[in-house]
């Protein structure tokens, strides 16, 4: 049985503090990535996905998760990535989407919880801690069709 790494045991916070907000750094094709911290749910093992055929472009499987089934997507291929080789410590990011339903991702590497400047952000993308992040916004890479679709296709 694989582990649950809930974001509630990470120091996060879910508001603005001095100006500033805490994202989830993490890398998916070799592509440096960060999202609000705040609507992160949990980090589960890559090997508690369960895979799927599913007509719906980018869904690539299921997780269970306290009981729920959360959809899982594809963010390299939602994000047009290239191709790149997996990272050895791949995870399964569950977020929070606007709607309240639950979604993840494979990130191929999660590197922390990295606190930013509202002024660090510009044009999409965050700088500062020696790096720059795409930042990701949930919403657009993850489809409410997605997540209602799919069980009416296995139906």
């Amino acid at each position: 049985m694989g582990f649950l790494l809930c974001a509630k045991s990470w120091p996060i916070s879910s508001g603005v503090e001095n100006g500033s907000k805490q994202y989830l750094a993490f890398r998916v094709a070799r592509q440096d990535l960060a999202l609000d911290s705040s609507l992160v749910r949990a980090i589960v093992p890559i090997e508690e996905m369960t895979p799927i055929t599913s007509t719906r472009p980018g869904v690539i499987g299921v997780v269970s998760l306290m009981g729920s089934t959360v959809v899982i997507v594809d963010l390299r291929a939602r994000l047009k990535l290239a191709a790149a080789s997996q990272g050895s410590q791949r995870r399964i990011v569950v977020v929070q989407t606007a709607s309240g339903h639950l979604a993840g991702f494979i990130a191929d590497r999660v590197a922390d919880v990295i606190r930013y400047r509202s002024r660090d952000l510009r044009n999409g993308l965050l700088r500062g801690m020696g790096r720059v992040r795409r930042l990701v916004d949930v919403d657009s890479v993850v489809e409410e069709d997605d997540l209602v679709r799919l069980w009416s296709e296995s139906e």
